[in-house]
């Protein structure tokens, strides 16, 4: 069962994705643009003039979904990039990543170490604090003092990065990474997008497959979603599109939470407010997987047992309830693969090749309680590091 976890101790919420510094300079904004909204819902479904002709479509829809969700069940064999090099990848090059101490943030820090001294790269990192926005700036300032070829971070969209900033990276010819950031606008100094906005949209996708499947297009959900990180809306506008496109008698609703409210722990009470309010609603959708901390015992003290929590992104905690059969269907992620698909996207720059074309999405895998195993982590394909240095001529 989950407990509640609202803040990691160095003023944050923790997630499973890098978000970074946007949840600082965001919070700002979100507290007087969205904080009226708060906790607002919307509701979609067929208008019954158009019902009695889209049950043909309903019933088409339902076999698709089907269909696409048994393409998904099955775990990832293959690493997403499959374009070799023109030549075994460069050693010698100075790579730094400017990271936090935020959980999946390590995970990729050290994919990318790991990768970068598999192909003879030299690593280090310089830490900053979120909930500190000049920290960041003066990491960025210190990392390039060190003179490297690449620098990485992870979560921040490049819109928020200074100018001034980007200009010194370019003075100082040092190329800059970013990854599970969006916007990500690249040019000759932000020379990668990793784990970007499609990756999240695929996810999106695959989710609403399992959604209207497993209701038999009877599904009402209800969508958790924190507007204020722009690439989560990746995820949900491909779900409701989908779900749209799938299922014209499904119905979906959202309920938008602030970053003030996320911060203070507020997401599991607003759910079941919003739950109450609607008890038709079979399926909790999640936008992240930490965002669902604490909802197995919050629904269970509403007396909400009934309804089933799916989401992207699954964390530890997530995959504890498939095991559990507390919840229904995740998403897999893995900040493991994130990190050396960005390595993958330094070496092809210091090639002077395009970035691969499917580095900003990585393969996922639809888990329920029949396909997660023993599993506490997610991180396939599981030997996708050799299969990376294979790519690059270092096998």
């Amino acid at each position: 069962m989950r407990s509640a976890r609202t803040n990691d101790g160095r003023g944050r919420v923790p997630h499973a994705r890098n978000h970074g510094l946007i949840a600082v300079i965001a919070a700002a904004v979100a507290a007087v643009t969205l904080a009226a909204c708060g906790s607002s819902a919307s509701s979609t479904t067929a208008s019954s003039a158009t019902a009695s002709s889209a049950t043909g479509a309903q019933g088409q829809g339902v076999a698709t979904a089907q269909a696409k969700v048994k393409d998904f069940l099955a775990a990832p064999a293959q690493i997403n990039i499959t374009i070799p090099l023109k030549s075994p990848a460069p050693s010698g090059k100075k790579v730094i990543f400017v990271g936090t101490s935020e959980p999946s943030n390590v995970l990729c820090q050290k994919a990318v170490q790991q990768a970068a001294q598999a192909i003879g790269w030299s690593y280090s990192e310089i830490s900053y604090d979120p909930a500190n926005p000049a920290t960041l700036e003066a990491a960025f300032t210190s990392a390039i003092a060190k003179h490297p070829d690449y620098v990485v971070e992870a979560g921040v969209p490049t819109t928020l990065i200074p100018s001034s900033t980007i200009a010194q990276f370019k003075q100082a010819g040092v190329k800059l990474a970013v990854t599970a950031s969006y916007p990500a606008t690249l040019n000759s100094t932000v020379i990668a997008g990793t784990d970007g906005y499609a990756n999240d949209a695929q996810m999106g996708q695959d989710l609403a497959y399992y959604f209207v499947a497993n209701s038999d297009g009877k599904g009402d959900a209800l969508i958790e979603h924190v507007p204020a990180y722009s690439i989560l809306d990746a995820f949900t506008n491909a779900f409701t599109s989908t779900v749209k496109s799938l299922c014209p008698g499904c119905k979906y609703q959202f309920v938008n939470v602030t970053l003030p409210q996320l911060a203070a722990g507020q997401t599991s009470s607003l759910v079941v407010s919003a739950l109450r309010r609607n008890p038709a609603v079979n399926y909790l959708v999640f936008d992240d997987g930490d965002f669902a901390d604490g909802i197995t015992s919050a629904l269970s003290a509403a007396g909400l047992t009934s309804v089933k929590v799916i989401g992207q992104a699954a964390d530890t905690e997530g995959l504890a309830g498939l095991r559990a059969g507390t919840e229904a269907a995740w998403t897999g992620y893995s900040p493991t693969y994130e990190g050396y698909a960005t390595v993958d996207a330094m070496i092809r720059n210091a090639e002077g090749i395009p970035n691969a074309p499917n580095e900003a999405v990585q393969p996922t895998q639809l888990l329920t309680s029949s396909t997660v195993g023993s599993a506490t982590t997610w991180n396939l394909p599981s030997d996708a590091l050799a299969q990376f240095l294979k790519l690059w001529g270092r096998s």
